[in-house]
């Protein structure tokens, strides 16, 4: 049989059988010493399809090659196996894990997008006067981290904890984490800055009795229900955390 056969009748690549030869496992019965053709005897299919099983079942080439070996001695089959049955459980355990993480987030989804539904509303944004912190990140996933940051960085205080997402310029994110700006009478941190939100006369905001396990999907949902009114948000975003629950807010304008 011809490589090309051996391939199609195993549906293991010429690529791949190539590899296997290149590590030994796999010796062609016959090369042409002229056009360096490989030819493999019927007998050769079983050997083929046992390397494909083992492969599947996540042991190595060199494993493989061993567990191939006709001298092969019991201590080392058991010890091999074992070694497998350990590394397959640790997958299984880890693989559970994050199915535990994704359906509660395909849970979380579910149940949020009826919420926003029930409690998107059209309004004006308030003005925000803070002191608070900020920094930059340079892609959506580093924003999580900033805010840890920026939360150890800050005082404790009374009130509702606002954070700002300015994604405004291509090549950043501005982050800003703080809480409403104290009476003139108050002493402010010197670590402190003032940080503004200007007053959004069109706007969205969508209150949620308990903080949404991911913002990132609790925004997805928004924009979703966003989309069916022709409308789409942009600029400064904004996270309320108060005592009675999370408000998300941001500008709107219709979709272009």
């Amino acid at each position: 049989m011809s490589i090309g056969e051996i391939a199609h009748s195993t549906g293991v690549s010429r690529r791949m059988l190539r590899h296997w030869e290149s590590e030994g496992l796999l010796t062609p019965a016959v090369v042409d010493p002229v056009t360096g053709y490989r030819h493999f005897r019927d007998s050769q299919l079983g050997r083929v399809r046992a390397i494909a099983e083992l492969r599947a079942l996540g042991f190595g080439l060199a494993e493989i090659g061993r567990l191939l070996d006709p001298q092969i001695e019991q201590p080392t089959l058991e010890s091999l196996l074992a070694r497998q049955v350990d590394v397959l459980e640790r997958e299984i355990s880890e693989a559970s894990t994050r199915l535990v993480h994704v359906q509660r987030r395909l849970d979380t989804i579910r149940s949020k997008t009826v919420e926003i539904i029930m409690n998107l509303s059209l309004t004006t944004l308030p003005r925000l006067e803070l002191q608070g912190l900020r920094t930059t990140v340079h892609d959506e996933t580093e924003i999580g981290q900033a805010v840890s940051d920026l939360c150890r960085r800050l005082p404790q205080a009374d009130g509702d904890f606002v954070l700002l997402y300015d994604g405004t310029h291509d090549d950043r994110i501005t982050v800003s984490a703080g809480t409403v700006a104290r009476a003139e009478s108050e002493a402010v941190p010197a670590e402190l800055e003032p940080i503004v939100a200007p007053e959004i006369p069109a706007g969205v905001a969508v209150a949620f009795d308990e903080r949404p396990a991911s913002i990132a999907d609790a925004w997805v949902l928004i924009e979703t229900e966003l989309e069916k009114q022709g409308l789409t948000s942009f600029g400064l975003y904004r996270q309320v955390d108060g005592p009675t629950g999370v408000v998300l807010q941001a500008p709107v304008r219709e979709r272009r």
